[in-house]
């Protein structure tokens, strides 16, 4: 009777070694298959802010312009500003600044109000407000973004752009 008995359980190690294996495989394949997905997503999110970055540099070139000029008319930045690999033949990313719209110039409370006829002094000071979107487009990435934004240049000598 102590043979029989024996003899039942001489297989019941191997099949839980196994069924043990078994688990453990599963569990691999199963964090593996987590990790790759993990990683995909957050290489997709840092492709995807390099686009909004490149389309907020737009917004900070547009401004820099317009503070050093009344006639910027917006149009493609410099290849190489909103680029990530600038040593690429073909830009990686394309940024274009629509046209400046002035929405409204203001003259800044305390600055002395100067006429000289029908129009102001040439040393008034005010500030005037910009409407401009900035769009950033990359066909490595496939994205695009675009971002509007309002940009307030002060002080500047009166002048109302054309």
């Amino acid at each position: 009777m102590k043979r029989r008995t024996r003899r039942r359980e001489e297989g019941v190690a191997l099949i839980l070694a196994v069924l043990v294996v078994f688990v453990v495989t599963v569990m691999g394949i199963g964090l593996m298959f987590t990790t790759s997905i993990e990683q995909l997503l957050a290489s997709t999110d840092t492709k995807i802010s390099k686009v909004l970055y490149a389309a907020d540099s737009g917004i900070e070139y547009a401004g820099a312009m317009l503070s050093n000029s009344f006639n910027y008319t917006g149009g493609a930045m410099p290849v190489g500003v909103s680029s990530h690999y600038p040593s690429l033949s073909t830009p990686d990313l394309q940024v274009t600044i629509s046209q400046p719209l002035l929405l409204l110039y203001t003259i800044r409370p305390g600055d002395a109000f100067e006429s000289v006829g029908a129009g102001y002094g040439s040393t008034q000071i005010v500030e005037n407000v910009y409407a401009v979107t900035s769009s950033a487009a990359s066909t490595a990435i496939q994205a695009s973004k675009s971002i509007d934004a309002q940009i307030a240049i002060y002080p500047q000598q009166l002048k109302v752009p054309d």
